[in-house]
């Protein structure tokens, strides 16, 4: 039989593609440790307008021919359900805003990304692959979800404790870890429906490659709609909250030049990584979605952990957690493995 996972012909390539988006996604919030002065509904707002309006929708016009008729050839039910589900995944983008604000990229990342992958690899596995679920394949495929979910609770675990020591010395309370962990847990079930829209995406991407898309971009097709829905809630949420403190004049305060390329950068990061997953699911065939889904999270985990460690998240952690994320990371890693061997 022919493979479907990383393995196969092209394969490797597609496994590049996922990893390289699992690395760049990660480090998509890192700007905003660079702008303490700004709060965090300025930059999100810009974030929110780049890379989930402006850059799907030019990346869709310059790689799909006859954008327009092909959406209208998919009909508009396929596009209404692809903006519900970026409805709910964008509700998920700004929890994890939230959420790492709260707890940090490390844990706010492993709890949102575990929970993720977990749901939104099992719904359309189950729902387009059902005599898989009791083969090799299924056997694979839930082998690497639960390394995935114990990796992401090791580092889990590791980020509290690592929380626990440090309050104390920061003075943090105590509430602000329980609602940011709460964030995390939402925003995780919510964010899984980026993967159901990409895998119940069939109608636009037959059309797409109907009209002459090369199969590499034919995922580029669904982002704007996809990501579109997913934009009302952050930017309404953003709005809401330039209101409420008044924050609309400090986008004129003088030296916030930088801030506003900081957060465009953030929008750079984060499509990009989106752009590299839809170009890396393409290559592992009708599986794509479902394994390219629960290795993409588990690498943006490992990737988060290492610029965790590098932006001095850790600096103050005795070995104890630190030895518990390096365990959470290595799980991930075998869980990567797993699913780079998973074969139809």
């Amino acid at each position: 039989m022919q493979s479907l996972a990383l393995n196969s012909a092209s394969g490797p390539a597609g496994g590049l593609l996922i990893a390289a988006a699992g690395n760049i996604s990660a480090g998509f919030t890192l700007p905003l440790k660079r702008m303490r002065c700004w709060p965090w509904e300025n930059a999100w707002l810009i974030w929110a307008i780049t890379a989930l309006v402006l850059f799907p929708l030019l990346a869709a016009l310059l790689t799909i021919p006859d954008l327009d008729v092909v959406y209208m050839q998919a009909g508009s039910g396929s596009l209404i359900w692809m903006c519900l589900y970026g409805v709910g995944w964008g509700m998920a983008q700004a929890l994890l805003g939230l959420a790492v604000e709260s707890i940090g990229v490390s844990l706010g990342f492993s709890i949102v990304l575990g929970v993720s992958a977990a749901v939104g690899t099992l719904i359309p596995f189950v729902r387009l692959h059902p005599a898989m679920l009791f083969t090799q394949t299924g056997a694979m495929l839930f082998s690497g979800l639960g390394l995935t979910v114990l990796g992401v609770g090791f580092c889990s675990v590791a980020g509290q404790s690592r929380e626990q020591e440090s309050a104390s010395r920061r003075n943090r309370d105590r509430g602000s870890f329980k609602a940011g962990l709460a964030f995390a847990l939402l925003g995780g079930l919510l964010a899984s429906s980026m993967n159901l829209g990409v895998s119940f995406a069939g109608p636009l991407l037959k059309s797409a490659a109907e009209h002459g898309a090369r199969t590499i971009w034919c995922a580029n097709v669904i982002w704007p709609p996809l990501l579109a829905g997913g934009a009302v809630p952050n930017i309404l949420y953003c709005l809401h909250l330039l209101r409420k403190n008044r924050g609309v004049m400090r986008y004129c305060d003088d030296g916030v030049s930088l801030y506003w390329l900081l957060s465009i950068l953030m929008g750079v990061l984060w499509f990009g990584g989106h752009l590299f997953y839809g170009m890396g699911t393409s290559m592992l065939g009708s599986m794509g979605p479902v394994l390219g889904w629960p290795a993409y999270m588990s690498l943006i985990v490992i990737s988060a952990s290492g610029y965790g460690f590098l932006t001095g998240e850790w600096r103050q952690a005795s070995m104890r957690p630190i030895r518990l994320q390096i365990t959470g990371v290595a799980i991930l890693c075998a869980a990567v493995f797993v699913f780079s061997q998973t074969h139809s």
